[in-house]
């Protein structure tokens, strides 16, 4: 069975950063605005600062500019705690008997690493040109560039930890 710490860390981070994702996607809804449908979403893709730019001076127009930085600021603190609470996740499914347990563990323990500097990477990208009120190509280009990534590495995250569960759940222990 996995190591009792890395277990009860898994069970207090992974879930608390699922209720951040959450907190975080609501504190991000009114960045939807018409120049800006996508919100925060519209902000890491945009690969130039000239986009950026844009993006940052409709929301400043809209009386935005506050909430955009407190949703990435917000953010760091999801990406923190979930990527935590996965990486603790893949260590406590390597201490398990089971060899698609462990597996699962160590592909997880990957993923959670490659979300967490990917997502930092992104997300400290667009901080940095939020508060400095100027669009960096350079930064532009990082967001947009690591953003495919960070998303296939949360997804694998996500479903790997839910997949994990269950096999412990239903497979049966070596004997």
């Amino acid at each position: 069975m996995a190591d009792n710490r890395f277990e009860r860390l898994f069970r207090i981070l992974w879930p608390a950063g699922l209720v951040l994702f959450g907190i975080i996607i609501w504190i991000g809804w009114p960045l939807n605005i018409e120049a800006v449908p996508g919100g925060i979403l519209h902000h890491q893709s945009a690969a130039t600062a000239a986009r950026v730019d844009a993006i940052q001076q409709a929301w400043t127009a809209a009386g935005l500019y506050e909430r955009a930085l407190v949703a990435m600021a917000g953010d760091i603190l999801f990406i923190t705690v979930y990527g935590l609470g996965s990486w603790y996740g893949g260590l406590a499914f390597m201490q398990d008997d089971r060899p698609r347990l462990r597996r699962m563990g160590m592909m997880l323990v990957g993923a959670a690493i490659l979300f967490i500097a990917t997502d930092y990477a992104e997300t400290f990208s667009q901080i940095i040109q939020l508060w400095t009120r100027e669009g960096s190509d350079t930064l532009a280009g990082i967001a947009a560039t690591v953003r495919p990534v960070k998303i296939v590495a949360w997804l694998v995250t996500f479903f790997g930890i839910l997949a994990a569960l269950a096999v412990r759940r239903f497979s049966k222990p070596p004997a």
